[in-house]
């Protein structure tokens, strides 16, 4: 009957250190995982227990103003010095086993303990086995070397075990890192979508191009052409074209700006399209008249439509 419990540890021990080999394969694919997330933990157990020491010692502070108030030291100060204590030790155990974690999933701290356990319980089963075919031997010497393999058997599933819960933690740890990824991953994508669909205005001038020439108190005509750069529709687009005091768009209602502006009592006149969609453009003409006083000047123009609204765009008129 022993001889087959023997045989049985024997390939018992053979078969945990084939799976010993798969599950180190598995291991090392996820040492540089199980690092940065030891990492991670003791980061936040470091911020956790910092916090909580900041929570102690201000109630250790209170205490201690309350026995100097009274002349003695109180004996709930004292008992929370001691449950300082006990939590700074279970503290530095939890900090130590996070340090060590990763270790269980290299060769050196891993594989080389469980596999030399299971090969010692080998050799082990394997002579219990032997010698149990020896009658001049007391019976007693191969069961204690079976019981010798059994523990090199339980100690080796017990690094396997431990090699496993870092694998699992790790694994979650990817998995739920892989599920945000995916979740930033498609909200860029949306963002990106959303981003392509807002309109973008594009305005042009046709024949004479800036900058433009003038001569004082005459008018010109100011070609326009308006256009989508990005998007399919834009809806309410309108054109706001600026000009210093001096110049005037005739025959065009007008509206001056507060002196508070960034283009301070500038002259406006407005152009306010239909729907301008994409592939097609708009044109205009607008009359500018220039001033008495010659010079270099600066016009300027917005575009506006729904979801966009462009930045000022600066033209140089000189007028001779």
């Amino acid at each position: 009957m022993m001889d087959v419990m023997y045989q049985l540890t024997f390939f018992l021990a053979l078969t945990i250190l084939a799976i010993l080999i798969t599950i180190f394969v598995f291991a090392v694919s996820l040492l540089g995982r199980a690092t940065e997330a030891a990492a991670k933990a003791e980061k936040e157990r470091l911020a956790e227990r910092k916090e909580n020491n900041a929570r102690e010692m201000a109630a250790i502070k209170e205490d201690i103003e309350k026995g100097e108030a009274s002349g003695q030291i109180p004996t709930k100060l004292i008992q929370k010095l001691k449950e300082l204590g006990k939590e700074d030790k279970k503290f530095e155990k939890k900090i130590d086993s996070i340090k060590k974690a990763p270790e269980l999933l290299t060769v050196k701290g891993g594989v080389v303990p469980a596999a030399a356990s299971l090969l010692g319980a080998l050799i082990l089963s394997g002579a219990a086995w032997h010698l149990s075919n020896i009658q001049i031997l007391i019976w007693r010497v191969p069961v204690f070397i079976w019981i010798l393999a059994l523990a090199a058997i339980g100690y080796s599933i017990s690094r396997i075990y431990r090699c496993l819960g870092v694998i699992e933690g790790v694994a979650i740890t990817s998995e739920e890192a892989a599920l945000m990824r995916e979740i930033k991953a498609f909200e860029r994508a949306l963002k990106e979508i959303e981003q392509e669909k807002k309109p973008e205005l594009k305005l042009k001038f046709r024949g004479k191009q800036p900058p433009f020439h003038m001569r004082a108190d005459t008018e010109m005509s100011l070609e326009l052409q308006l256009s989508l750069n990005k998007g399919d529709v834009a809806e309410y687009p309108a054109v706001h074209l600026l000009a210093p005091p001096g110049f005037n768009f005739p025959d065009r209602k007008t509206y001056v700006l507060s002196p508070s502006h960034d283009y301070a009592n500038y002259i406006g006149t407005i152009w306010q399209p239909e729907t301008v969609i994409r592939g097609l453009v708009c044109d205009h003409t607008i009359t500018i008249k220039a001033p008495s006083k010659a010079g270099s000047f600066r016009i300027a123009y917005y575009t506006f439509c729904k979801g966009y609204q462009g930045k000022p765009t600066e033209i140089e008129v000189i007028v001779e």
